[in-house]
């Protein structure tokens, strides 16, 4: 059991590495054998947990949808009210988008948002024309204050997320 637990731990400790060293080099620059090195392990350890660097890659982009997944599941069960939920869900993506920047790198398979905003449309009786045109700005209010933050046009402050919130909040009352 101690080998199983030690050969999850030591995966998960790889994929950590190797998120710290696409933020540092790009994934052009990822180097599994620098990932291996910074976690102590041998440089075949990072093949014995993945296929090839495409896998790594794989597995390291899936490991962050997850943390959002998880996240956003929490605050989905934790918030009553639909307009807070959403409001929360899209702030709480924006954070999360800023701190994992490869979140996203692929078509998130990830939903969470999208789906409350149609069933909150749907509950308010909204036309699919409606619940389009909410859908779109709801996406370009988060991506692009994700984006504007990271490009440093924004500040990264509790101020920009409050009115981030309170943006989403009248777009949907």
């Amino acid at each position: 059991m101690d080998y199983i637990d030690n050969a999850v731990a030591l995966k998960e400790k790889l994929i950590i590495a190797g998120i710290d060293e696409i933020k540092t080099n790009g994934i052009s620059g990822l180097s599994l054998r620098k990932v291996a090195a910074s976690c102590g392990a041998s440089c075949a350890a990072p093949y014995k947990h993945f296929k090839n660097k495409e896998d790594f890659i794989e597995q390291i982009i899936s490991y962050v949808e997850d943390k959002w997944l998880l996240l956003g599941n929490q605050i989905i069960a934790s918030v009553e009210d639909p307009v807070e939920r959403i409001a929360r869900l899209c702030t709480a993506n924006v954070h999360f988008k800023i701190a994992n920047p490869l979140y996203g790198l692929t078509v998130s398979k990830n939903r969470l948002i999208a789906n409350e905003l149609k069933k909150y449309c749907a509950a308010e009786g909204l036309s699919e024309d409606n619940t389009q045109i909410i859908l779109f700005t709801i996406r370009v209010l988060t991506g692009g204050t994700a984006t504007l933050i990271e490009k440093g046009s924004l500040e990264n402050t509790p101020e920009t997320f409050e009115l981030l919130h309170k943006k989403i909040v009248s777009e949907l009352k």
